[in-house]
């Protein structure tokens, strides 16, 4: 496991306390979803599962790692200008508070001057994009907007995450982070996070970049993300894609949260269009769940079996 890999870890340690993963069930196949009846959320219950949008936001105990900057008023956060990990986890948790501190004005001096720029209103967009795909003949009888007492309930958390990658350029990525309560007693609400990011890093500012015209480019980028994520989390909770064990790949480049190229072993969830889905498995990881990635945007191969 190398440096980054346990710093982000531990960067995302407090998610022990603050949430249990569930272990995704295995499958025989990763390449599309199986349509099951214990797949769909309707199985066991004639209502659909109500889609609730949560106006909380990003949890900084269990989503965030250390020393990111959030945008005031906003569900926007900025990540991977963060230095400095390793040190402050020598210091044990205090010492990574007061390196995360740190980070986070490192983070705010970045984008003090063009926050206004960089608001988006992710969580009204993915309400107004979710009614529109729930509203047609696939999804009508699977879910709803319209809680029902008793009845399943997926809780859904939208959240941006602008990485940067280098001092100027800037990876923009859409998060919903999804709970299903099933309403049925015993059985614990299951946690997945899905990630997508589009195209290459871009400069935030100058010519071109991602604040100009009021931010205007960056706005219609996370809007076509946020539609790639809405779709693969409809697929995935109405008839999930298999968890195949066998399924592992490694994977080497930008992710999440990570200002720099990354190694991390995942599995392979199958396709979405010409997406690859990567599952991360682990609920330390900031970015754990199924990201969904671009032809060419990752270098992924077969896990090497020891």
């Amino acid at each position: 496991m190398n440096r980054i890999t346990i710093c982000l870890l531990v960067m995302g340690a407090p998610a022990l306390m603050a949430q249990t993963t569930a272990t995704p069930e295995p499958a025989t196949t990763a390449s599309a979803p199986m349509p099951t009846s214990e797949a769909s959320p309707t199985a066991s219950t004639k209502s659909p599962t109500a889609i609730v949008f949560s106006e909380k936001g990003a949890n900084g105990m269990s989503d965030l790692p250390l020393g990111v900057h959030r945008i005031p008023d906003s569900n926007v956060v900025i990540s991977g200008h963060q230095k400095g990990g390793g040190i402050g986890m020598l210091f044990g948790v205090f010492g990574m508070l007061a390196q995360s501190s740190a980070n986070a004005e490192a983070g705010t001096g970045k984008v003090r001057n063009v926050e206004d720029d960089l608001r988006f209103d992710v969580r009204a967009r993915a309400i107004e994009m979710t009614g529109a795909a729930v509203a047609g003949e696939q999804y009508r009888d699977v879910f709803t907007l319209s809680p029902r007492a008793g009845g399943p309930t997926l809780t859904v958390t939208p959240y941006v995450v602008l990485t940067f990658v280098n001092a100027t350029d800037v990876r923009p990525y859409v998060v919903l982070k999804t709970k299903l309560d099933t309403g049925v007693s015993g059985q614990s609400a299951k946690t997945i996070k899905y990630f997508c990011c589009e195209g290459t890093a871009l400069p935030l500012s100058g010519e071109n970049g991602l604040i100009e015209n009021n931010g205007a480019r960056l706005k219609a980028l996370l809007t076509s993300e946020l539609d790639t994520a809405i779709n693969v989390m409809l697929l995935d909770r109405a008839r999930p894609y298999p968890r195949n064990d066998e399924a592992k790949i490694s994977v080497n480049g930008y992710l999440p949260f990570v200002g720099k190229p990354f190694k991390m072993k995942g599995y392979d969830l199958g396709r979405y269009n010409d997406y690859s889905l990567i599952e991360f498995r682990s609920g330390l990881l900031v970015f754990g769940g199924v990201n969904i990635a671009e032809p060419g945007s990752l270098e992924i191969t077969p896990a090497t079996k020891k």
